[in-house]
């Protein structure tokens, strides 16, 4: 992948010292934006052992960096992604470690927000309130959920800002340094040509805000837009450090492919137990779905078969036939199978492609991962849980129907 990049830094209006770092690798593609945590000693510190310990780590993985890239390698996203949660998780012994050795920078710590372009795709990780946003066809999207006590009372629904002090707003329910290792969240995505990448310390989405943000990333080159934040950010005071990287999927060789990833999105909000996920949660279900395609007069699977695989129609027909008996034909859009994913029990039904079939593929297997994702599980089983209430609804309805016309 081809990217554009810049990046800016600004200690702010209120702090002393600047306790952000930011790492720009243009070799390897990687990118970090590391906030060392305010009030603790040894911030600035904390963040830019954290950023050349990360640089440093994925340094040493180009070869495996350089054979996910290459087509028809035995690297696969999950090695790529390995060498990423590493390097963070490592970078937080690194911390620890410098803290226990210099005891007057005891309980540093600090967040880390990192971007790697690899291959086609792109791999996000976050650990802390650092975010990752993604602005894709002029649609800017949080791929990062801050790990913050905040955030956490928020999505039970209990958040009440006003009662809660600035430090207990602020207080981060992970970091790096803080123990040996840290749990990092990973994400990772088909890059395409088109997509804006920002990450950001707090210091700028704290005060900006996502709406500004939605107004300002957009427009300009990307020393544009990273200076654009970190000026918005000074205008409304700047009480923290703000630091910013802006980077651009630039490759015109990959157009077609935005097509087709759009395409694959497009598919799986069609699904009811997908329809309503945020955009992160979403790219979460689209990097376990494979893309297959079948020619005409392929059993896609047969009545009584035990089955693991939710199966979405891209393109074509299928015909669906019970007993022997064909009862009716799918087209593009169409879903089936998803009660797989729940339970591997016998198929109900046969379908058949009746003419050559592009399907997306979601395995259970695939499906329970995310699950152990406890954010991303929430969303998933209430979509579930719609999508099963539907198909009693219309279960009911044709039930009734049959008793009328009987009667």
């Amino acid at each position: 992948m081809q990217v554009q990049h810049a990046g800016r830094t600004d200690v702010g209006i209120v702090r002393p010292n600047n306790e952000d770092s930011l790492l720009v690798d243009p070799v390897h593609q990687l990118f970090v934006v590391c906030d060392g945590v305010g009030g603790r000693a040894g911030g600035a510190e904390a963040s830019r052992i954290a950023a050349d310990h990360i640089g440093h780590v994925v340094a040493k993985a180009r070869k495996t960096l350089t054979e996910f890239a290459e087509p028809g390698g035995s690297v696969t996203k999950r090695d790529v992604a390995a060498v990423l949660e590493h390097a963070i998780s490592d970078a937080s012994g690194r911390v620890r470690q410098h803290a226990y050795a210099n005891p007057q920078l005891a309980g540093m710590a600090t967040t880390a927000a990192v971007l790697l372009i690899a291959g086609n795709h792109a791999f996000v990780a976050h650990v802390g309130d650092s975010r990752v946003y993604l602005l894709r066809q002029g649609v800017l999207h949080a791929l990062t959920e801050d790990h913050s006590v905040m955030n956490d009372l928020r999505r039970r629904g209990r958040a009440d800002r006003g009662a809660m002090t600035n430090v207990q707003h602020e207080a981060l329910t992970r970091a790096l340094g803080v123990l040996e290792s840290a749990r990092v969240d990973m994400l990772d995505l088909e890059a395409v040509p088109g997509d804006r990448f920002v990450l950001c310390s707090d210091g700028v989405h704290h005060v900006v805000g996502e709406d500004e943000m939605q107004a300002i990333v957009p427009r300009g080159t990307t020393a544009e837009v990273a200076n654009d934040l970190i000026e918005a950010a000074l205008e409304r005071g700047a009480p923290d450090n703000a630091t910013a990287i802006v980077v651009d999927i630039v490759d015109d060789a990959a157009v077609d492919r935005a097509v087709r990833v759009r395409r694959r999105l497009e598919a799986l909000q069609g699904v009811s137990m997908f329809r309503y996920l945020p955009f992160a949660d979403l790219i979460r279900v689209a990097s376990i779905a494979k893309e297959e395609a079948l020619p005409a007069g392929t059993n896609v699977f047969l009545e009584g078969e035990f089955g693991e695989s939710l199966y979405i129609i891209l393109d074509g027909t299928a015909s669906v036939s019970k007993s022997g008996v064909e009862i009716t034909e799918l087209e593009a859009g169409a879903h089936f199978g998803e009660m797989s994913l729940i339970e591997r029990a016998p198929r109900s039904a046969t379908i058949r492609s009746k003419t050559d079939l592009s399907v997306l593929v979601i395995e259970r297997d695939g499906f329970f991962q995310l699950l152990r994702e406890e954010a991303t599980a929430v969303k998933l089983l209430w979509g579930l849980v719609r999508m099963l209430n539907a198909r009693l609804r219309n279960t009911n309805e044709e039930l009734i129907g049959l008793k009328s016309t009987r009667l």
